[in-house]
């Protein structure tokens, strides 16, 4: 069924993103962190903020589609 390859999907690029957050936010508790790698890592964890916000749409729009 496409729209079960579709769940399937959408739960695994939303797992995956989750845990780069959850990756940029550990190595945030680096005690020596420089400034550049700060800056970095935040960079990359506002991205995945972003990439969570879009993957959640998705989300909405597809339940509301099976609705």
């Amino acid at each position: 069924m496409a729209s079960n390859r579709m769940q399937t999907v959408l739960f695994e690029e939303l797992e995956q993103e989750c845990l780069n957050t959850v990756r940029y936010i550990e190595a945030l508790k680096a005690s020596r962190l420089s400034r550049n790698q700060k800056e970095d890592i935040l960079g990359d964890l506002s991205a995945s903020i972003t990439h969570l916000r879009i993957k959640t749409e998705l989300f909405d729009k597809y339940f509301e589609e099976l609705s």
